[in-house]
């Protein structure tokens, strides 16, 4: 963000110098919902200025309820420099995003970089962020047995896996086996099971016990109104995971987290052990009443934690006045913490106001965790063919390494014209994450092919787009290779897709085994139901030197009407002078009752 603040006071101290030579120039566009209901979908307004050999460029994003982000961005030449920034705002929220700042510079043959990006929280990092940086990096690590004291909190949990129970969903006990109350659980629904046997092979869980294993979620926790002391309830800490990237047998790359408790803390269901004791307790509300007498208090209120009447290891706080904490169900993700102490009546533990001393709304303990911010430091160097980039990472506690990445591109291989490209990704926490290797050139048959594999930790993707006389295309296959133990198990097919292009017209099909998995090594977003996209598009020439471009996206799924279609997107754009485009778009889901999900028409303006 240096970087950013400094090039911003360049332009300031150079502006008397150049506003003689300001130029403006821009683009509005704006889209408008006609049906179901009329609204301001989103405006864009750019302004771009000219300012002293710099460029400012200031975007808002407008919505129907006003101005939603606003962002600036600076980029020229300073020398032999040649610098750029960007930073953005919620407008309405009033809080700052995210901003980058780079610099790069000619040093001999080739060129070195150095950029600074800089995010206020995770729901700022992008997909595209990730396609770049990596996953998100700041992220705490608990242990199994401190996993219940991080109730509503997103983190990774470790531990071994000691049992599993397989029925139509998996559970997998970690640090405890079932039925020992101290245990910790990681949920898969019955509908994910097949996506994960897919990444990890048949029966992955069976191979999972002895193993230290780490899960990525918020942690929550699963209420149950028998068994635990005296067979009168308890609850458990666990993390459902619907993604295989949440779960990992190569340990956690978060970072430690800390903790701070004021004084002994124990879980809802215990307390009635410490008839007695001024104790600092945890635990879900199930319930709260009044005012009304209880107790002998009148016009008070009765909160119950962990349980209703029929579950005798509740706890009974009696207050003066109604908190404003929310109530839970069964799988909860939000606790309060009570200090008093303990009175049991009739074998329930409660707390009466003369012993309250006070309340949280939340775990009792101080978590610790990592501010939530991201500062990521970027150095490239290129020398063609090969660039190097390192990149350190700060999420508050100091920059520490990384990444690195080394690419090498369009370098003559063996004969005939063949060219390979290659890149490598190393990470601080998984070593080798990375592998991609692409060739061009490669004739067979008369055809000229071009390859493409990509290898991941989580997936491996293999393209092969042939080149003819009138039209290229492109055959891709989704999948991942299984491994039992250091034995190659075979692949798994996530899906696969065909794309084709001919003249002006371009066809793409996507068939998705596994729509999850597709959707995050694709641009295509699939609806529930939905496991199959076609799209055709063309493109051709309009008025004023301008393109004409027409698109139809069809996805087909098992609550689609007529052969399955499930859901259709029509847009169309149309220049109108050199300056100005109109363009109108619109999506059908059939099935829904009323299929029409918008109907949009706007323009696009340059000046």
């Amino acid at each position: 963000m240096a970087l950013l603040w400094i090039g911003l006071a360049i332009v300031v101290s150079l502006a008397p110098l150049g506003w003689a030579s300001v130029y403006v120039s821009g683009n509005w566009d704006f889209r408008l919902q006609l049906l179901p209901t009329l609204r301001v979908d989103e405006s864009d307004l750019t302004l771009k200025f000219t300012l002293a050999g710099l460029e400012i460029e200031s975007d808002s994003t407008f919505s129907h309820d006003g101005l939603r982000f606003q962002s600036f961005d600076l980029s020229g030449d300073l020398g032999r420099l040649d610098l750029c920034g960007r930073i953005s705002f919620h407008a309405q929220e009033t809080r700052y995003r995210k901003a980058r700042a780079s610099v790069e510079s000619q040093v001999g043959a080739g060129t070195v970089g150095l950029s600074l990006d800089h995010w206020s929280a995770s729901g700022e990092y992008t997909s595209s962020d990730r396609d770049k940086f990596g996953p998100w990096p700041c992220l705490n690590t608990v242990s199994w047995d401190e996993a219940w004291r991080y109730i509503g909190r997103t983190l990774y949990v470790q531990g071994p896996v000691v049992g599993y129970e397989r029925a139509s969903y998996l559970k997998l006990y970690v640090g405890r086996d079932h039925p020992d109350l101290e245990r910790f659980e990681v949920y898969v629904s019955s509908s994910n099971v097949p996506k994960f046997e897919a990444v990890f092979g048949p029966r992955f869980w069976e191979g999972l016990v002895g193993k230290t294993i780490c899960v990525q979620g918020m942690v929550q926790g699963f209420r149950r109104t028998s068994g635990g002391p005296r067979n009168e309830g308890y609850s458990a800490a666990k993390v459902a995971v619907s993604s295989p990237s949440g779960l990992s047998a190569r340990g956690c790359c978060g970072y430690p987290a800390g903790l701070s408790c004021p004084g002994t803390v124990i879980r809802w269901y215990e307390a009635h052990r410490h008839a007695g004791e001024t104790m600092w307790i945890q635990g879900p509300v199930v319930s709260i009443t009044g005012p009304a007498t209880y107790h002998g208090y009148s016009g008070h209120f009765r909160v119950r934690i962990g349980g209703g009447g029929t579950v005798n290891n509740r706890v009974e706080v009696i207050m003066p006045t109604r908190p404003g904490w929310s109530t839970v169900g069964t799988s909860y993700s939000r606790e309060v913490c009570v200090v008093g102490m303990v009175t049991v009546i009739g074998g329930v533990a409660v707390v009466l106001p003369p012993d309250l001393i006070t309340t949280r709304d939340g775990p009792c303990c101080g978590a610790g965790l990592l501010p939530g911010h991201l500062l990521n430091h970027r150095v490239r160097f290129t020398w063609a063919p090969v660039t190097v980039t390192v990149d350190f990472g700060d999420c508050g506690t100091g920059a520490t390494f990384r990444r690195l990445a080394t690419e090498i591109g369009g370098l003559p291989f063996l004969c005939c014209g063949l060219l390979l490209s290659a890149s490598l990704a190393f990470t601080k926490c998984r070593g080798a994450e990375e592998l991609s290797v692409s060739t061009q050139g490669l004739r067979v048959a008369g055809l000229t092919f071009d390859l493409d594999l990509r290898f991941t930790l989580d997936s491996k993707t293999v393209s092969i787009q042939p080149a003819w006389g009138g039209g290229t295309g492109c055959v891709t296959l989704y999948g991942n290779i299984l491994w039992d133990g250091t034995t190659l198990g075979g692949f798994a097919i996530y899906g696969w897709g065909i794309s084709c292009t001919f003249d002006r017209v371009r066809l793409r099909l996507v068939k998705a085994i596994d729509p999850d998995e597709v959707e995050d090594m694709t641009d295509v977003t699939f609806y529930k139901d939905e496991f199959e996209y076609l799209g055709v598009s063309y493109t051709g020439e309009g008025c004023c030197g301008g393109t004409v471009t027409a698109s139809t996206e069809l996805w087909f799924g098992t609550k689609g009407r007529l052969f399955g279609l499930q859901r259709v997107r029509l847009e169309l754009e149309v220049p109108l002078t050199a300056a100005a485009t109109a363009l109108a778009k619109g999506q059908w889901n059939f099935a829904k009752a009323s299929p029409l999900e918008w109907f949009d028409v706007g323009w696009s303006v340059s000046f």
